[in-house]
Order: C-alpha cells, then sequence, then structure tokens
C-alpha cells in the first residue's frame, strides 16, 4: 500500500500539470480546489488548537483527534498532490519561455 501510495504522489502532479497547461480551466479549478482545501485546513487547525487551549490539554497528547478528522485528510492530502503539481508547472512555463 505504502508503494502505491508513493507511485501516486510521483505520478498523478504530471498529468495535473498537462491538463493544467492544456486548459485553463482546469488550471483556475485546481487553484480554487487548493484555496478550498488551504483554508480548511487552517480552520480545522485553528479549531482544534482553540480545543485544547480551552480544555487546558496538551496539543501532542491530543493531535490524533486532528489527524482522524477525514476533512482534514482529504484536504491536506490535496494540498500534497498541488505542491508538486505547481513546481512542475512553473518550470515548465519557465522551459517553455
Amino acid at each position: 500500500m505504502l508503494f502505491w501510495l508513493i507511485a501516486a504522489f510521483i505520478v498523478v502532479p504530471f498529468p495535473m500539470t498537462a491538463l493544467a497547461v492544456r486548459f485553463r480551466v482546469v488550471r483556475y479549478a485546481l487553484h480554487l480546489l487548493a484555496l478550498v482545501c488551504y483554508y480548511t485546513v487552517g480552520s480545522i487547525i485553528t479549531a482544534a488548537v482553540y480545543s485544547n487551549r480551552a480544555h487546558g490539554t496538551v496539543f501532542t497528547t491530543d493531535v490524533h483527534h486532528v489527524l482522524l478528522n477525514p476533512w482534514f485528510l482529504f484536504t491536506g492530502a490535496y494540498l500534497g498532490l498541488y505542491i508538486p503539481y505547481r513546481l512542475l508547472a512553473g518550470f515548465w512555463l519557465h522551459r517553455r519561455a
């Protein structure tokens, strides 16, 4: 399973880059989705930190509630694919110029 996760992390940004270079709508959709994911992850982390401060718990012992949140996992996974996509797209566009 770990092999497939690492392989997807390496392979998936290439088709994302190809589609984004070819279609402007795809590029805007990927950017918009990344922005939504960024604010979602930030909101989840902010809520977790506030909850820990309000209850007086230590964040390192209560961090598993954040890491098991499916919204945190999905949005974080997309951002993990978006960053290599942006690096590849930047390399592609600068190479073409």
